[in-house]
């Protein structure tokens, strides 16, 4: 296969020096990135290429009967999709880190709840705004998850806050 490619980089390199068209650069640079695969920087994906063991994303759910977070569409709902609750969630944790003088890594559980609860607080509100209704005991749910060698991938869903119906964003 990497021969076939080689020889298709040539070619095409061969058409754009013989037609003397930028056409032929688009093929050539196809051709090439494929033959030379994922030799920096000349990457297929080069912001994958040393990715951490561990990495979380955040979603908005409300809570079942048994105590389950059952996700909830919270783009459609509130109009702000689901990284961006993550960026929102950090950027929040780090400001009241701040006002603490304090890393946002050393929050305490009830510190990052009340964030937590101030962003579904927020996010409540851009629904109503929308003329939405989130449903009650809304949660935000961080999972984390974390490649090991011998037994893979595993994700561990962790409830950071519940707001319950009727609560506003506090000070």
């Amino acid at each position: 296969m990497e021969a076939l490619f080689g020889f298709l980089t040539i070619l095409s390199f061969a058409a754009l020096i013989g037609f003397r068209h930028s056409f032929f650069m688009v093929p050539l640079i196809v051709f090439l990135s494929i033959w030379v695969e994922d030799f920096f920087p000349l990457s297929h994906f080069p912001m994958y290429s040393d990715p951490n063991e561990s990495e979380n994303y955040f979603y908005v759910a409300t809570m079942d009967d048994k105590g389950e977070p059952e996700a909830l569409p919270v783009r459609k709902m509130t109009s702000i999709t689901a990284p961006k609750v993550k960026k929102m969630y950090k950027s929040w944790a780090r400001e009241y880190a701040d006002e603490r003088d304090k890393s946002d890594r050393d929050l305490t559980k009830e510190e990052r709840a009340e964030v937590g609860r101030n962003l579904l607080a927020f996010l409540r509100s851009q629904a109503e705004q929308r003329h939405e209704v989130l449903p009650d005991n809304l949660a935000l749910v961080e999972v984390w998850i974390v490649y090991d060698d011998d037994e893979g991938f595993s994700e561990t869903p962790e409830v950071v806050a519940v707001l319950p119906a009727g609560d506003k964003v506090s000070s």
